[in-house]
């Protein structure tokens, strides 16, 4: 009895052990899930998802930067970037041999990529699409590829020293792209590439979701068929003139909007680390010039303008040679004696600018010239611009009041001169360089850019006297005769600057700038545009070079812009035409002949329903109220579809017309 007791005893013992060996196992399983479920469980987790998932930074789509009817100047596209997990990676010599052949890199520097102790690696960002598939074909286990976005120019190297470049994270590093930066960059965001059992990755497409983190795009004031005019036809001159740079600027001399902006040498910032960084500045808004003689316009309108000289008022050229303190002043191209402001310009004599410069002294001379924006930077949208140098007052030497007025001891950036020459153009107001027209944000927001109107710098009337005597500069006998074009009457100055000698203080005797900077129709501009040669080997004068030029440019601009020919009357302080303005205007009948109504007396809408009524459909309206002279003259012949003039009772003072063409008006 006692054994058998002592045997269920020792069962009940062994059951017990073993349920408490249960117990024990259970709960150390129990412990050991808490722990890693709850107390390890976020670590173990990242652990897991770091196994089948990869966390990048990726950058957004990069606004687009447009000309000012839309057309693409930059923008963005998807292409590949090719990077690799080096722990999946077996064979890492060989991988690196393949890689780095294909995507044109240093094999050791592949192979140290891809021996890095992690799971991401980039090996090379922004490959072009035809590079990415053939390294991809290899399936090359732990190299894979995912898409970004890349900086990409159409045009190559039209505009490129304006539009500037970026860099591989899609920064702006120059131009536009640089000066508008926080407006196109987008918002960097962090993107999860996925990757299957194999470890191979899964993610693909688009990386934005949504447009909120994508640039707001740009839209310039540029026209980009005016842009590749000018372009095209400068960067001939600069190699046929064995020049070392080009510049070439055109402005709406009205709201200062800049049409084209060339810099030559340019570059093409679709690959831009093949070109020198020299390359990269826009000399127009960067560099700064001694302007030479087309500084003598602002010199003459200050004179002018602020009565210290009249525009008959006639000054001693001292045949030429004139000495003055330490130096002695020289005219190139005459022996002059006796010259007014007119001819002045015309001939371009260095001497009567400084007589005239004299006359009205340095302290209103260097005001006018503040005025004219000399001196501080333009404002215009640009990065890098430079204020250009012209010294206060107290810092001028005995000789600056007679050099300053023929362009030397005083320097500016070509910016600057289309600017002041703006300022004559469009009756004597200051406006700032515009080079934005309006930014548009994802969301449909649009920002837009107004002209601004900085100051009046010299009154409607000196502007109106400076312009006949820029158009004089045109005419035979002038300077700028080879700017002289069929259909408009251009208003210029020609320049031929020296260029300094940084180590001597003196001037090359060999070494020029040539420049024409006018504006086109004279009565009524459209376009003010400066062609600057710097160093041309052959034809140096800015009559020889430059002026030829401008007219070339200009001929195909104007007709571009639908600017009528065959209108070239000035516009006089009287609003009668004067016998000159009606046969410049009666010159242009060629066929089909008609009565002309008389419209003396009428309101506009009468003179355009009886233009209407006698057939003529092109007919310029100059200023508003009521017409009381015409061209030709009542009765008269005329020809079919003649340009017939009507001068109103109130002309504006910038010289503003109006354009009918059958029953329509249109500013022009």
């Amino acid at each position: 009895m006692n054994a058998v007791k002592r045997i269920h005893e020792h069962q009940l013992v062994r059951l017990f052990i073993v349920y408490v060996c249960i117990i024990s196992g259970f709960a150390v399983i129990v412990s050991k899930a808490f722990y890693l479920e709850v107390i390890r469980g976020r670590r173990y987790a990242e652990i897991a998802r770091r196994q089948y998932s990869r966390e990048i930074t990726l950058i957004p789509a990069r606004g687009a930067i447009l000309d000012r009817d839309g057309r693409i100047l930059a923008q963005s596209v998807l292409v590949d970037s090719i990077y690799a997990d080096p722990l999946l990676i077996a064979n890492k010599s060989r991988t690196a041999v393949i890689v780095s052949r294909v995507l044109g890199l240093g094999a050791d520097e592949t192979l140290t990529k891809l021996t890095a102790d992690r799971q991401f690696v980039w090996i090379k960002r922004l490959v072009d699409p035809d590079i990415a598939r053939k390294l991809l074909r290899y399936h090359l286990k732990g190299v894979y590829s995912l898409r970004e976005y890349r900086r990409f120019y159409p045009d190559k190297s039209i505009a490129s020293n304006l539009l500037g470049f970026v860099d591989v994270d899609s920064r702006g590093l120059s131009g536009i792209e640089l000066s508008l930066d926080n407006y196109l960059h987008g918002n960097p965001f962090s993107a999860v590439v996925d990757v299957d059992g194999h470890n191979s990755p899964v993610y693909a497409g688009d990386p934005i979701n949504g447009t909120s983190m994508s640039g707001d795009n740009v839209v310039t004031t540029i026209d980009l068929n005016i842009q590749f005019i000018l372009e095209t036809a400068l960067k001939k001159a600069v190699t046929d003139l064995g020049a070392s740079k080009g510049i070439g600027i055109i402005m709406a001399p009205k709201t200062g909007a800049i049409l084209a902006m060339v810099s030559i040498p340019d570059f093409n910032p679709n690959v831009y680390r093949k070109f020198p960084v020299s390359v990269f500045k826009d000399i127009a808004v960067e560099n700064t010039y001694e302007p030479g003689s087309i500084f003598k316009p602002f010199v003459i309108s200050a004179a002018l303008d602020a009565g210290a000289i009249t525009p008959k008022e006639e000054f001693f050229c001292e045949h030429g040679h004139y000495k003055v303190y330490n130096i002695v002043i020289r005219d190139a191209e005459g022996d002059y004696d006796m010259l007014n402001a007119g001819t002045i310009l015309k001939y371009s004599s260095n001497i009567g600018a400084a007589k005239i410069g004299e006359k009205l002294g340095p302290t209103t001379l260097y005001r006018y010239l503040k005025e004219f924006g000399f001196g501080s930077p333009t404002g215009i949208d640009l990065p890098g611009e430079s204020p250009g140098i012209l010294n206060r007052v107290d810092r001028w030497s005995g000789v600056s009041i007679d050099t300053i007025p023929f362009g030397q001891g005083v320097s500016a950036t070509p910016i600057q001169l289309v600017t002041a020459m703006a300022a004559i153009a469009n009756g004597g107001l200051l406006v700032m360089p515009q080079i934005i027209k309006e930014i548009r944000a994802p969301g449909g927001n649009v920002m837009h850019f107004s002209p601004v109107i900085r100051r009046r710098v010299i009154s409607p009337q000196t502007a109106k006297t400076m312009t006949g005597m820029l158009v004089g500069v045109v005419n035979d006998g002038g300077t700028g005769v080879r700017a002289r074009m069929d259909g408009y009457t251009v208003a210029g100055k020609t320049g031929t600057a020296q260029i300094p000698d940084p180590k001597t203080g003196r001037y090359y005797k060999n070494r020029f700038v040539s420049s024409f900077l006018g504006f086109v129709p004279a009565n009524a501009p459209s376009i003010v545009m400066l062609i600057m040669i710097v160093d041309p080997k052959t034809d140096p004068y800015g009559g020889q070079s430059a002026a030829p030029l401008f007219k070339d440019v200009a001929g195909k601009v104007l007709p571009y812009l639908g600017v009528p020919s065959g209108l070239n009357i000035m516009a006089t302080p009287s609003s009668e035409p004067s016998v000159a303005d009606m046969a410049q205007v009666q010159a242009a009948s060629v066929t089909q002949t008609g009565i002309v109504p008389d419209f003396r007396g009428a309101s506009i809408r009468t003179v355009l329903r009886e233009a209407k009524k006698a057939g003529i459909e092109d007919l310029v309206i100059r200023g508003s109220g009521y017409a009381v002279g015409q061209s030709p003259q009542p009765y008269a012949r005329y020809a079919h579809g003649p340009v017939i003039v009507v001068f109103s009772d109130s002309v504006s003072g910038n010289g503003q017309e109006q354009r009918g063409h059958r029953a329509d008006v249109i500013k022009g």
